[in-house]
């Protein structure tokens, strides 16, 4: 679970086609649903994999709903250990 204000990682499948689209409709989503694309997410150019910081899962399910760019999303937890 993560702590209020903190950011969850979630690596994004995204559609091979319309890749000029992709990152224009993801950062529209992210506004309307109440989160922000910063330029410290990580996004690949024509990679199908992306890895977005994303405020809550509500967030990550309503952007799915809407994108047609994105396939599917899991998030990713990293766990370092000693």
């Amino acid at each position: 679970m993560a702590l209020p204000g903190s950011l969850n990682r979630y690596l994004l499948l995204m559609a091979q086609e319309h890749l000029e689209f992709r990152l224009p409709e993801i950062k529209s989503l992210l506004s309307v649903f109440g989160g922000q694309f910063t330029n410290s997410q990580e996004t690949y150019g024509k990679s199908p994999f992306w890895i977005l910081n994303i405020p809550s899962e509500d967030i990550a399910r309503n952007l799915m709903k809407r994108t047609v760019c994105a396939k599917f999303h899991i998030c990713i937890q990293i766990r370092h250990i000693k």
